[in-house]
């Protein structure tokens, strides 16, 4: 009897320990976010003192990505994999001054800092956000690649959706979006590459397309890439095609350069 309460007692612990902030050292007000979660945002950014915003969401879990994890543990370390991706920004005077997503195994010092916690943030919502922020240009280039980098992290259409949209746009993180996007969704990425072969008239726009194909997973970006490396009508972008080749490890790229050699 002892044994099942003791148990009892352990789970009921677990519970709230899951569901609340891998923040420690704050000053903590939690919030349940409205259907505006933009607005809510900016309710906190506005405040004259800088305080965090976090919270969690469903991360697109990839083998090959490495959790990220803090030197020196602080609290609780776990030891499962974290299904969720934690997304932190510091706010003052209306404005994001830093914004960090993270998968972590340990707590996070935030040195005594007001932080707003907001429980149960819906993924698509807070990638409509985050997409507000991947569009800025200018000085505020750092904040949208980070921006860009927490929606490639996301579970869910919502994601792919916004990286298909900065990958085939105008805006200057185009090339990262086409980086993010071959490793979540190879076959969407491929039509954005190709667009970006074709029809950009910048060159490293074109190198970076290149980049992005050899990103794909499983190597399914090989066959594009020895087609580029034949046929590109641009000198650089076919040299960049053979340098992502030379650093692969398929079977079929040996076959490739042996054909070229034996020409």
């Amino acid at each position: 009897m002892r044994r099942m309460l003791a148990a009892g007692l352990v789970l009921a612990a677990a519970i709230p320990l899951a569901a609340q902030s891998p923040v420690i050292n704050a000053v903590v007000e939690k919030r349940t976010p409205s259907a505006d979660f933009a607005r809510d945002v900016q309710t906190v950014a506005s405040r004259p003192t800088p305080a965090w915003i976090g919270y969690r969401v469903p991360i697109a879990r990839r083998v090959e990505v490495a959790m990220q994890s803090v030197e020196s543990c602080c609290g609780r370390c776990r030891l499962a994999p974290s299904s969720d991706l934690v997304v932190l920004a510091r706010v003052q005077n209306g404005a994001i001054l830093e914004l960090r997503s993270l998968v972590v195994d340990c707590d996070m010092d935030a040195g005594g800092m007001p932080l707003i916690w907001f429980d149960g943030v819906n993924p698509d919502a807070s990638v409509a956000w985050l997409s507000t922020l991947a569009a800025q240009t200018g000085d505020a280039r750092r904040i949208a690649e980070r921006a860009l980098s927490a929606i490639s992290h996301h579970a869910g259409s919502a994601a792919v959706t916004a990286l298909v949209r900065f990958a085939t746009g105008t805006s200057e993180i185009r090339g990262r979006a086409l980086s993010w996007l071959a490793e979540r969704a190879a076959d969407q990425a491929l039509p954005a590459i190709n667009a970006t072969l074709q029809k950009d008239p910048d060159t490293e726009m074109k190198k970076l397309a290149v980049r992005a194909l050899s990103r794909f997973p499983n190597n399914e970006g090989v066959p594009k890439l020895m087609e580029v490396a034949r046929s590109h009508d641009n000198a650089e972008v076919r040299r960049q095609a053979m340098l992502q080749l030379g650093q692969s490890r398929d079977p079929r790229v040996v076959d490739f350069f042996s054909q070229i050699l034996l020409r």
